[in-house]
């Protein structure tokens, strides 16, 4: 029976992997746009909010700042998350700097040796975040804006992002190693800021591969009616029309596509709040990249999935004070939509990014 189940798994993904080879051969009319929007949301969203906090984010893993953390900080933490001073610098700082940014710091934390591989995969699901950049820019901005539904947006994917923490304190206690941790000299050099780069640019190289052929396989999903099926039940559960439940169910696919949504839409802001806090499959199979199947991602699906349902609840409890007025003046006033910038900046960051790839054997490399 076992064998049975795993031929059919087997027979099931060639079978995907055939119709996504047909689709790109046949219909090349769909693919050739989705690949250009895919492009263009990487270099006028995904790069210019993400990619300095990226960097930023391998710096302090690797500089040794975070061995030095306040003691009464790590004491804070074991009591009221169980986490350890380094862990909770990188809980805290996750939240503000974007999705795969979390996952890279806690794996760097692991492949030191710091921390077990249930916490790593605890931490994970825990340290998690869209990043105030991209809220406010692709989000509030695009979609509202107002910096009210960004803020409303922020503070309940903080919020649920806490309460999540406080439910795995739990766990984390029972395998804390927070005693691995020890006082490292700070290291911040040229060679640090050119390798966080290098390796910044590495990750985003995929990240934005990844959600380019995302795009396609959105394309391809809408071009064979899966997208069209799966609106029209979420728009019979929500009430919500099928060109707005296609829209969000191709930002569930890719989170960069929630700029596809209606604007001015308040009864989608609990959604939109449930879809930030859970990242979508594409940033899931970005974490993924990242992890590298260093342990299982069941842990990360099932919290964020906890953490998206309490980002939804806070988000309903908390609009009707956070939008008092708010309403009003989106049926008086006529609001501004977000312009993205040129994408010539980020082109050439790109570029330089690659030079320095190019060269990185030549230097000095980074001490761990």
């Amino acid at each position: 029976m076992k064998k049975l189940k795993e031929k059919g798994i087997i027979c099931l993904k060639s079978a995907i992997l055939l119709t996504a080879v047909y689709f790109c051969a046949a219909e090349t009319a769909l693919v050739k746009p989705a690949v250009s929007d895919g492009i263009e949301r990487c270099l006028t969203v995904v790069i210019p909010s993400l990619y300095a906090m990226m960097i930023a984010a391998v710096m302090i893993t690797k500089s040794g700042v975070l061995s030095y953390i306040p003691r009464f900080a790590g004491s804070i933490g074991r009591i009221v998350f169980g986490m350890g001073g380094e862990n909770l610098a990188v809980f805290v700082f996750s939240m503000f700097a974007g999705y795969p940014a979390g996952a890279k710091m806690i794996t760097e934390q692991y492949s030191s040796g710091n921390i077990s591989e249930k916490e790593t995969s605890l931490l994970c699901g825990v340290c998690f975040g869209a990043g105030p950049a991209f809220i406010m820019g692709c989000i509030s901005g695009t979609l509202y804006g107002s910096a009210a539904a960004g803020k409303i947006i922020i503070i309940s994917t903080i919020s649920a992002n806490i309460l999540t923490a406080f439910a795995i304190s739990f766990f984390l206690r029972r395998s804390n190693t927070a005693g691995n941790f020890k006082q490292r000299q700070i290291n911040i050099s040229g060679s640090l800021l050119t390798g966080s780069v290098v390796s910044a640019g590495r990750t985003m190289g995929e990240l934005c591969f990844m959600i380019t052929a995302f795009s396609v396989i959105t394309a391809m999903l809408g071009h064979f009616g899966v997208i069209s099926t799966a609106a029209g039940i979420f728009s019979d559960f929500t009430g919500f029309s099928r060109e707005v439940s296609e829209a969000f169910i191709s930002a569930v696919l890719d989170i960069t596509a929630v700029r596809g949504l209606p604007a001015d839409n308040y009864a989608l802001l609990p959604w939109i709040c449930a879809l930030v806090s859970f990242g979508g499959i594409c940033v899931l199979f970005q974490t993924a990249a990242i992890i590298a199947g260093r342990f299982s991602l069941r842990k990360f699906i099932l919290l964020r999935s906890i953490a998206s349902v309490l980002s939804f609840w806070i988000c309903r409890l908390i609009m009707p004070f956070m939008l008092k007025g708010e309403i009003v003046a989106v049926s008086s006033v006529n609001i501004g939509t977000y312009s993205a910038a040129s994408p010539i900046p980020s082109v050439m960051l790109l570029l330089m990014t690659f030079i320095i790839m190019a060269e990185y054997d030549k230097l000095v490399k980074i001490p761990k």
